[in-house]
């Protein structure tokens, strides 16, 4: 068991809060019981999400996507009101890290799907984009032998523009909703860009840009960071927690 003010200390340090600016507020967004002792983490809240954080006993909920953000209507009616009314009938506390999960140094999104499928990540990571992070793999690889090793890392289904070479040596990768930023990665010279997901124009884009564009879902390239701070949890507070698997084709 640790208490709620030990829990959070430690998470905003960790995640390094303070330091990033954002569209939403990092950390905890919803006060519930003082003492931790189960957690669940997520991608998204939803309803789904709290009603497993109340089977499982948790007395805090952590996930990437939080509920409350800076441009949402400020009204707790709806489905905003169900979900603010169980978590707070069963005093669960609820955490959000967004971006200082996404540019993390050790979990980040990016980096735990880079180290995944095998590539290497060069030091600085050789851009100047701050949500990105390039890798690098020892030995190119086949085109549909990458989209192989990241739809078996995050078990689902990746789609493909093969526009660019058949073989792969570098790969810039933004989890989540990284297509804007196509045209920064195309002054990159990489072979391949993995994101969550796609416009209608990008696979325009891509084949006259001659880029192998790789899409995997908003929801399951960002599933890597949060499931691996529920593992860091664990091991520093000796606490049950437990990712729970909302599944969402997008």
């Amino acid at each position: 068991m640790v208490s709620r003010g030990e829990l959070e200390a430690w998470l905003n340090e960790y995640l390094r809060v303070g330091e990033i600016a954002d569209f939403l507020p990092n950390g905890l967004q919803i006060e519930g019981s003082a003492r931790i002792d189960r957690i669940v983490t997520a991608v998204s809240i939803n309803l789904e999400v709290i009603e497993a954080a109340v089977r499982e006993g948790a007395s805090a909920i952590i996930v990437h996507h939080g509920l409350f953000w800076k441009n949402d209507e400020p009204v707790m009616r709806g489905y905003r009101k169900e979900r603010f009314r169980l978590l707070l009938r069963n005093d669960i506390n609820l955490f959000c890290f967004h971006l200082p999960l996404d540019l993390h140094p050790e979990i980040s999104h990016n980096r735990l799907i880079l180290e995944g499928i095998g590539a290497e990540i060069p030091e600085g990571s050789g851009t100047s984009n701050p949500v990105g992070l390039k890798g690098l793999f020892p030995e190119p690889l086949p085109l549909d032998g990458l989209v192989r090793r990241v739809e078996n890392l995050l078990n689902t289904e990746a789609r493909c523009f093969p526009f660019g070479k058949d073989t792969v040596g570098s790969l810039f990768v933004v989890s989540g909703g990284g297509r804007n930023e196509l045209d920064e990665v195309l002054t990159f010279g990489v072979d391949a860009f993995l994101t969550g997901d796609a416009r209608e124009s990008t696979a325009y884009v891509a084949r006259e840009a001659g880029i192998n564009y790789l899409f995997a879902g908003h929801y399951n390239t960002e599933k890597p960071g949060i499931i691996e701070l529920g593992k860091r949890i664990e091991r520093q507070f000796q606490l049950e927690v437990r990712f729970v698997d909302v599944e969402n084709p997008l």
